[in-house]
């Protein structure tokens, strides 16, 4: 006989609660720099510049743009 998967989500009074409690101010590191975006493969990173190379698909940094 096959079974359901249990439930691993917190029940849903408790995840309305977390999602209409407000955010704390503290910035994380993706807002404190930009973030650039392989045209090709799509991969992000949060940084300065972007990367001399894709790590996932190995172009060049030409092919990245500014995404936020």
């Amino acid at each position: 006989m096959i079974e359901s998967i249990p439930e691993r989500r917190p029940p849903l009074a408790e995840r309305q609660k977390m999602a209409s409690e407000k955010p704390s101010d503290n910035k994380g590191f993706a807002l404190s720099y930009p973030v650039w975006r392989c045209k090709v493969c799509g991969y992000l990173c949060a940084r300065d510049e972007p990367p001399e190379i894709c790590p996932i698909c190995k172009v060049s940094k030409e092919r990245f743009e500014r995404f936020i």
